[in-house]
């Protein structure tokens, strides 16, 4: 039955279909990893100077909870 299917004519697209499918899948499959960092260390951005308009900053790092607002 298998065999029948498998040398049937109107079947040959089919198969073409999945070979090419699976072809492409295994060409340009890649892993995708995210993680979610900082741009810069956390040290890196203590011991930094930022001089803006005249004005020097010197930035700390603290905690905080960040509250979401709704769309308005």
């Amino acid at each position: 039955m298998i065999g029948a299917f498998l040398h049937n004519p109107r079947a040959e697209p089919f198969f073409s279909f999945l070979i090419g499918l699976g072809f492409s899948v295994m060409l340009f499959h890649r892993p995708v990893h995210s993680q979610r960092s900082l741009a810069l260390d956390v040290s890196e951005i203590e011991k930094n100077v930022a001089k803006v308009d005249g004005k020097c900053f010197k930035y700390r790092v603290e905690d905080s909870t960040c509250k979401l607002s709704s769309p308005k």
